[in-house]
């Protein structure tokens, strides 16, 4: 029987395998899809420190673009913009990074099911003892759930995860536009899309890639609606859909004979939805210390909670900031963000931003965070525009 069964073949599933199967043990995948990495709804975006955590080399086989910063525009269509003088982040087709990491595991010998959906997971005596996939009971030691966002799975077998912030994403590529190659667009706007933005991701010349979440009921029809009006595209083809975390960290991410990575954790920047580089930080620790707890024949809570303790102590601060500042954008409204990005233009406040982001961490954004809102300039077109008691939620947790 496998001793280690992955729900998902995404990055934080396979990443969470690898190191696993390095270490001699059974470890199977099991992927809904019939493709590794289709449907993908993601942006793509990755920094470059971010890959380099990883210790994923760069390869032309999946990165699509280098990207030096980017422009956020208001509702109203006003931006700023903030550029390095070194590359940022790589542009990449998700479902080539997937399919290469899991060629990458599978040459260390993890094998992968494909069309091989998850019913529910198996318990016994409160233990986690396995899988039912497709009618069939599968067993395993160790179950490491890496669903995705929302836990369908987790759900169905009777955990709660609580998991707040979920939002219909959408993506979708379009030919024959003019951008910046360099550029990344964010556009915020609560009526297009509510609880994060839309984006405009350069892909090669006059290709993008084009997309938003949203916690409102019409997200296709806004994206429809944005594409229409930023490049006069009135029918877009093959967009692909899905679901975008930005609720924190789920409550627990270890049961007997269970561990939870990636976004079906929470392991997710609420600042932007991403989850590749600190989901699969976490689902790196997860197939480290599953691989102790198997040599020890012990899967039990008290043995597994120490991914939980670490990934905590190494990454938690780093997601409650980020949580806590999703929630203040996510009350500032339309109408605010206007004077949020018009302060910064009249205050001439671009180089004050790319001088933070000069030294600041994609990933980890706690740091940036706080010296943008010690910024005497920056705090003050903040307090004018939202009033200060609405920073002071953020600025508690900063400390």
């Amino acid at each position: 029987m496998p001793e280690v069964a992955v729900i998902g073949a995404g990055p934080a599933g396979t990443l969470a395998a690898t190191p696993i199967s390095l270490n001699g043990f059974k470890v199977k995948v099991y992927e809904e899809h019939p493709r590794i990495g289709e449907p993908c709804h993601c942006a793509g975006i990755i920094s470059v420190e971010g890959l380099k955590r990883l210790n994923i080399e760069p390869n032309d086989e999946f990165i699509q673009n280098t990207v030096y910063g980017g422009r956020a525009y208001s509702p109203a269509g006003e931006f700023i913009e903030i550029r390095d003088r070194k590359p940022r982040a790589y542009i990449i087709d998700r479902a080539r990074l997937d399919k290469y990491l899991a060629e990458k595991a599978m040459d260390a010998g993890v094998e992968y099911n494909l069309s091989s959906r998850v019913d529910e997971l198996r318990f016994k005596d409160h233990t986690c003892v396995g899988l039912n996939v497709k009618g069939e009971q599968v067993e395993a030691d160790l179950v490491i759930n890496a669903e995705g966002a929302g836990g369908r799975v987790l759900s169905r077998s009777g955990i709660d995860t609580k998991q707040n912030g979920l939002l219909t994403g959408f993506n979708v590529e379009l030919d024959g536009v003019d951008v910046d190659q360099d550029i990344v667009e964010v556009w915020f706007s609560e009526r297009r899309a509510k609880g994060l933005f839309a984006w405009v991701v350069p892909l090669t010349e006059g290709r993008v890639r084009c997309g938003l979440a949203t916690s409102g009921k019409n997200g296709l029809e806004s994206l429809r609606n944005f594409i229409r009006g930023r490049f006069n595209v009135t029918d877009p083809t093959a967009v692909h859909g899905g679901v975008v975390c930005t609720g924190g960290p789920i409550r627990k991410t270890v049961y007997d004979g269970l561990m939870i990575v990636g976004d079906a954790a929470g392991q997710v920047k609420a600042t932007t939805g991403g989850g590749v580089v600190i989901g699969g930080l976490c689902a790196l620790k997860a197939g480290e210390i599953a691989s102790d707890a198997i040599n020890d024949g012990n899967t039990s809570w008290g043995k597994l909670h120490k991914y939980e303790r670490e990934w905590r102590d190494l990454y938690g601060f780093e997601l409650k900031t980020m949580h806590a500042t999703r929630r203040l954008m996510n009350n500032v409204g339309d109408e605010r963000m206007n004077r949020i990005i018009r302060g910064f233009k009249d205050e001439d406040l671009e180089d004050a931003f790319v001088s933070l982001v000069e030294e600041g961490d994609m990933d980890m954004q706690a740091d940036v965070i706080k010296r943008a809102l010690t910024t005497p300039s920056i705090l003050a077109v903040l307090a004018r525009s939202l009033g200060r008691v609405a920073l002071s939620e953020l600025l508690s947790v900063l400390g």
